[in-house]
């Protein structure tokens, strides 16, 4: 999965002559089948006088580029009446507002998670009460311009919250003494302990901690101050130690919005 931010800015390569063709500068979504159909290259001021490639003719998303077998699949926004209708729709995702089928506003979609293989919208990240979550594609019942209506968030939120909960109440029963001390040695179960508490006292739900791992060996945009005092800077990889370092939804939070496109 690619978050859409990966995607914006990546060159378009040619295969057939190993030239670059462009760079992407957004894409389109189809509200009603949850896809990306469209990029857009090189985007003018007039949406109608850019160039777009639809999805079905883009050979790979990686991590340096994205590959196209050759210019000619590059066509014209004014001679696409699908992309047109799209466009006109607008539906950017991120920005929107989360309603929960009962009618709940929840939060702000933060990011966009796409099937790089299918082109499918996997999974939306929104925060809430400056938590940040995943709902899966499954889970969003309206891809709207101005709202995104998902149902079942509640019972996703509780299970997070229960699948934490439980980490420590295991630690705990390894390292009560029960007779087994001689095969293992009470020190090292003691290191293990205290990790563990140590990354529960971030209160990091399950989704940011899979966000942090993900971090590393990225760079970010500009210098970051870490909530232990140390500063992060611009153009610096991150490495694992810097990311104990980071303990606050705040640090999290700004990281994600300057990390470095690859």
């Amino acid at each position: 999965m690619k978050p859409t931010k990966e995607i914006i800015g990546l060159r378009i390569i040619s295969i057939a002559d190993g030239t670059q063709a462009g760079a992407v500068k957004d894409i389109v979504l189809n509200p009603q089948e949850k896809t990306l159909d469209f990029v857009i290259v090189d985007q003018p001021t007039d949406f109608l006088g850019a160039k777009i490639i639809a999805f079905k003719d883009i050979l790979g998303i990686g991590e340096f580029a994205m590959t196209i077998p050759n210019p000619g699949v590059i066509q014209d926004v004014a001679q696409n009446t699908e992309a047109q209708k799209l466009l006109n729709l607008d539906t950017r995702v991120i920005g929107t507002k989360v309603l929960t089928k009962k009618g709940q506003l929840i939060g702000e979609v933060t990011e966009i998670l796409l099937d790089e293989e299918t082109g499918r919208i996997s999974a939306c990240i929104f925060e809430s009460n400056g938590q940040v979550h995943e709902i899966g594609a499954e889970k969003v019942i309206t891809l709207g311009k101005e709202l995104l209506i998902i149902e079942g968030f509640s019972a996703e939120g509780e299970k997070e919250k229960q699948q934490l909960s439980n980490v420590d109440p295991v630690v705990n029963s390894i390292t009560e003494p029960t007779g087994v001390q001689e095969v293992t040695p009470a020190t090292g179960v003691q290191e293990v302990t205290s990790a563990k508490v140590e990354e529960g006292d971030k209160g990091f739900n399950l989704f940011e901690q899979r966000q942090l791992q993900y971090f590393i060996g990225k760079m970010v945009e500009k210098d970051i101050a870490l909530d232990n005092g140390n500063v992060l800077r611009a153009g610096e990889r991150i490495t694992p130690e810097m990311i104990s370092f980071i303990t606050s939804r705040s640090t999290l939070m700004e990281i994600t919005s300057h990390l470095q496109k690859n």
